[in-house]
């Protein structure tokens, strides 16, 4: 009887002694925001029209092109006004980036990612069918994210245009 009191405890104090570092490890993990690479130069985000004066009924390829770093990931918004431009979709690019697109009334929410970074600058192109003239220039561009191919924050020198 007493041998198995004495396996008893043994097992439990193993017990303790595996599972007191997985409760011990609790704190956060701080990241070193110092460590990470920054863009050397600061990064300008423009959208390029194939027409800034289409008539209505003609189609519009719009570019969401980066200059400055090599851009390697994105996220951004491009707004528009529905009752001047009808979304058609997306324009096919042949440079191997991996692009999708969730387009909802007035805004579309795209990515992008290419792991050599986007050689020309484009990240997306869009078709819309023009309904208004006027509302080219009403589009807008946010960016949510870019990282430069060597995973720097690219957003976070982005040149601000009021």
């Amino acid at each position: 009887m007493m041998r198995r009191s004495h396996v008893a405890g043994y097992r439990a104090v193993c017990a303790i002694v595996f599972l007191l570092p997985a409760f011990a490890c609790t704190e956060p993990r701080r990241v070193d925001r110092a460590a990470a690479p920054s863009p050397t130069s600061p990064l300008d985000a423009r959208l390029e029209l194939s027409d800034s004066l289409a008539t209505p009924g003609s189609t519009v390829v719009v570019a969401v092109r980066f200059a400055g770093p090599a851009v390697a990931s994105a996220t951004a918004r491009l707004s528009f006004d529905t009752t001047g431009l009808a979304l058609q979709g997306e324009q096919q690019l042949n440079d191997g980036a991996t692009r999708v697109m969730n387009a909802q009334p007035g805004v579309v929410r795209f990515a992008g990612v290419a792991a050599n970074g986007f050689t020309d600058g484009r990240v997306y192109e869009f078709r819309f069918t023009v309904l208004r003239t006027a509302a080219l220039r009403t589009m807008r561009l946010t960016v949510d994210e870019a990282h430069t191919v060597s995973r720097a924050d690219a957003a976070a020198s982005m040149i601000r245009k009021p």
